[in-house]
């Protein structure tokens, strides 16, 4: 039997948001400088069936991921991503149409229609030299973005915090892992 090597990954080289609309619209960056993923859980039961000092039987149900949580730090601020993850809308310049002038949150104690979108995570494999070998992409589909946390500090960079939940649909994969020797342009 072979050994079986381990890929050596590090840093997030990029992240990429794609909305999941009719026409979708791409957001790339390169400043989430930390991604925390955590799988969402239905954790099983078991029931045992025991008389006396034996046990006879027992009925379990496996545990059931059903998506991810994730949390992106040490972001600066983009106001597209903002406005995508917090669920606000962006003002634009009446003349110079791409040029963004401000950002309004949500309506305070209304429902928010979020879009959803498809968070891509692109980090590389290293060699012993320092070399790129090739890269990882993670994406989690079907997100939608929670209320951003914000961490004002006289001195200190300004940081959002970008809460996302990854929730698939029936039947498909709750996250999906592709190698690819060169990130996409």
């Amino acid at each position: 039997m072979s050994l079986i090597q381990g890929m050596a990954l590090v840093n997030i080289v990029k992240a990429q948001i794609v909305t999941e609309e009719e026409t979708p619209v791409t957001f790339e960056f390169e400043t989430a400088n930390d991604a925390s993923v955590d799988p969402e859980v239905d954790e099983g039961e078991e029931q045992i069936l025991r008389v006396k000092n034996k046990i006879i039987a027992t009925n379990k149900t496996e545990d059931i991921a059903y998506g991810y949580e994730l949390v992106l730090t040490d972001n600066t601020l983009i106001p597209e991503v903002l406005a995508i993850v917090d669920g606000g809308s962006l003002r634009f310049d009446e003349v110079e149409t791409e040029q963004v002038l401000g950002y309004d949150g949500p309506v305070s104690g209304l429902t928010v229609s979020r879009t959803l979108f498809t968070l891509n995570l692109f980090t590389e494999e290293k060699d012993a030299d320092g070399d790129t070998l090739q890269y990882a992409k993670l994406s989690f589909m079907h997100c939608k973005g929670k209320p951003v946390s914000w961490a004002l500090k006289d001195g200190e960079f300004f940081v959002p915090e970008f809460t996302i939940t990854a929730r698939p649909k029936t039947g498909e994969k709750a996250i999906t892992v592709d190698f690819m020797d060169t990130l996409p342009v």
